[in-house]
């Protein structure tokens, strides 16, 4: 339908509703749009993958009601994402977004249409709308403030001169959309930047009777803002820069980032996360206007406050009880001392955050390799099976491949160290244990499961890079779908689980129920041993870099990353820099890993015992990893150490590094060579990178930030109690 035709027939709306799991209020939101049916011409529900019952609601709605409704299915993973693909498929004269757990009051959408037929020239009609929140008053907001000048508009609309555009309180004509949809890379003020880029060209009909309830949630909100705070900023920033070309002008979009930058210190400070507050204010108060305003300056006062506190809080339980307070026992499969790689790393870094708060008693089933005592003295080890014991007795047939074979003999050990030592806490890592977790339910005042790594996704992984055959023989084991049901019961047996990242934490609740997640990061490895500040780099020689690789090279995503390294993207690399090296360190390579050696440029550091060293002479961390979970310790580590990093995003992942920021980023092998090449024939962009990258590491990841983590994960209170 063309803007000529503008209200010449009904039904002419399209109404576009991005929604994932919504069963809870999606009915209501639809009911609220009976009253305006013979002016709907199609309901678009773009369902992003829900795992509740949020399409079946929708379609019973639509037979009960006679809605013209079609469930589309998207994976889109943003609102803004699903908004767009309604618009790409709506066909209405004009478009109503709406959001799945709003109302539209009676009548509204009436008003709405009547008021773009009044006034040809505008392209969006905006009514008032009542926000609703839970335990406050209703509060009603008239769109003032609007006149003839649409740049004026949109200048006023971002330096909050005019309230914020609620979905579901305008409709737009639909030929005045053209090209312009959401962002889909961020979840923050998506709709601000959407708003404001068609205010900027378009004439407003505004209605001053109310046209929406809009449930406002204050905990879903501050969520918004919580996650990846200084990941989201950035990502906001893009977007804003983005409106100049629709004629916004600079400073307004400096001083909507400085405001958006103030909103989530604001967050921040209320969950206590003092550092990464302060991080952030640093953006608002760049900005002249914010600098010497009151709330900048409470804000410091706040964060100087709290993180002296925190400090003095910290010094006071270290000097007096380093070996009292809560108790826990953390639970491996093998030894976590000394850390080498991966789970190890984890374990340690785990085991030493809880020896902060009291005593820990860091057990493996596997026997202990090195009889050297650990350095905190707060920790002690222990094994459960000893070398060179005969083969005992199994405590259970293997459910799946993942599990390992664990003795009745090694339960009755741990069980009686349980007896002893009685901790207030223990910690089993991950799911291969799942055997152990009913005996010591009975145990543990607190049970908290560790999955540093979702293994269902990981053994999905796995089997989709088999052979045929061996692709056969694992459909018929259904060894992920096993691993699953067992992740599941696991996470409902326990009191918390623990997660490396949000992307994990999303993942576990897509399948399960657990009665509360926490992330507790992987730290950075061997923090005492690095530099305090960033160290320079060792100069390139002649623009050739060496590259640096460390992992466990018997662990089959490392193994595929460093033939990736070593046969594709290193050759690229040599093409235009002949003389870059790759080092290739790790223990257990695989024969494969060995083969490598073989090639020019390439050096195998089998279990190297200097990892400084290493880091030293090397400018460039290259992670062409496709495969795997949890977060890649590796990473940071080559980050904290002060390399730049080239990665796949999925190396990345769940770290909040902001791609071009802290690290370049791409997903073949072509791509990553040419980012490497690029860094090194700039230095300036690659000193930039680097440091970016360390700041944030240390900041996430560090040994403060760890300690943070594993206390909430194990409910100790800020006077050491649990």
């Amino acid at each position: 339908m063309s803007d000529g035709k503008r209200c010449g027939t009904l039904p002419c709306v399209s109404v576009v509703m991005p929604v994932r799991n919504g069963a809870a209020t999606i009915a209501r939101t639809l009911r609220s749009l009976v009253p305006d049916l013979g002016l709907i011409w199609e309901i678009l529900v773009l369902d992003d993958g829900s795992t509740d019952q949020t399409p079946a609601i929708a379609s019973r709605m639509a037979q009960l009601y006679g809605l013209p409704l079609e469930v589309i299915p998207v994976c889109a993973g943003s609102a803004g994402g699903a908004r767009n693909a309604g618009l790409a498929q709506a066909t209405g004269e004009f478009i109503f977004l709406l959001d799945a757990d709003d109302e539209v009051v009676a009548g509204g959408l009436s008003l709405l249409h009547e008021a773009l037929c009044r006034d040809k020239r505008a392209g969006l009609s905006i009514g008032a709308n009542i926000r609703r929140t839970q335990g406050r008053p209703d509060k009603l907001k008239v769109p003032v403030g609007y006149g003839d000048n649409p740049t004026e508009n949109a200048h006023n609309y971002l330096r909050n001169g005019i309230w914020p555009i609620a979905m579901g309180s305008a409709l737009v004509v639909s030929a005045r959309l053209g090209s312009l949809r959401f962002p889909e890379a961020i979840g923050l003020d998506e709709d601000t930047c959407f708003w404001a880029a068609l205010l900027a060209r378009e004439r407003v009909a505004t209605i001053a009777s109310p046209v929406l309830l809009y449930h406002h949630d204050e905990t879903r909100m501050a969520d918004r803002f919580l996650r990846a705070p200084r990941r989201t900023l950035l990502a906001i920033s893009r977007e804003f820069n983005r409106l100049a070309a629709f004629g916004i002008d600079g400073a307004t979009l400096q001083w909507r980032k400085a405001w958006i930058a103030l909103r989530i210190a604001r967050q921040l400070l209320i969950s206590r996360r003092y550092a990464e507050a302060a991080y952030i204010l640093r953006v608002a108060r760049a900005h002249p206007a914010f600098r010497q305003g009151w709330k900048v300056f409470q804000y410091r006062l706040r964060i100087g406050t709290g993180l002296a506190w925190k400090n003095w809080r910290s010094g006071i339980s270290a000097e007096s009880q380093p070996h009292g307070g809560p108790r826990t026992l953390i639970l491996t499969y093998d030894p976590a001392w000394p850390p080498v790689s991966g789970a190890d790393l984890r374990n340690w870094g785990n085991a030493k955050a809880a020896a902060q708060s009291g005593p820990v008693l860091l057990v493996s089933v596997r026997p202990q390799e090195v009889s050297a005592p650990p350095p905190e003295a707060a920790v002690t080890i222990a094994s459960l099976e000893r070398a060179g014991e005969g083969r005992m007795p199994s405590l259970a047939r293997r459910r799946t491949r993942i599990e390992p074979r664990i003795s009745a003999v090694a339960l009755q050990r741990l069980l009686d160290m349980a007896g002893t030592f009685r901790p207030d806490a223990m910690v089993v890592e991950g799911i291969p244990l799942f055997r152990l977790i009913p005996p010591l339910r009975r145990l543990a005042r607190l049970l908290v499961l560790d999955m540093h790594n979702v293994e269902s996704e990981l053994v999905s992984q796995q089997d989709e890079r088999a052979t045929p055959m061996m692709q056969l023989t694992r459909l018929l084991r259904n060894d992920a779908a096993r691993i699953r049901r067992l992740e599941g019961k696991a996470a409902t047996m326990v009191d918390r689980v623990w997660v490396c990242s949000e992307d994990d934490r999303e993942r576990l609740l897509a399948f399960a129920r657990p009665g509360a997640v926490d992330i507790v990061p992987n730290g950075i490895p061997r923090c005492d041993e690095m530099p305090t500040g960033l160290a320079p780099l060792p100069p390139l020689d002649g623009g050739c870099p060496t590259l640096l690789f460390v992992g466990h090279l018997g662990y089959w995503p490392n193994v595929e990353a460093a033939q990736c390294l070593a046969q594709s993207i290193l050759p690229r690399i040599r093409n235009r820099f002949p003389r870059t090296e790759l080092i290739l360190a790790g223990r257990y390579p695989k024969p494969a890993v060995r083969a490598l050696a073989e090639l020019p440029g390439v050096q195998l550091v089998e279990a190297p015992q200097d990892l400084a060293a290493l880091y030293r002479r090397s400018q460039l961390c290259v992670a062409p990893i496709r495969a795997g979970g949890g977060t890649r310790i590796k990473i940071m580590e080559a980050m904290a150490w002060g390399l730049a990093v080239v990665a796949t995003p999925l190396a990345v992942e769940g770290l909040g590094l902001a791609n071009g920021i802290d690290v370049s980023l791409a997903d073949t092998d072509e791509g990553l060579a040419k980012l490497a090449c690029d860094l090194c024939a700039d230095p300036a962009r690659l000193e930039r990178q680097r440091r970016f990258a360390h700041a944030f590491v240390r900041l996430q990841f560090g040994p403060r930030a760890i300690h943070g983590a594993v206390r909430r994960g194990l409910n100790i209170t800020e006077d050491g109690r649990p």
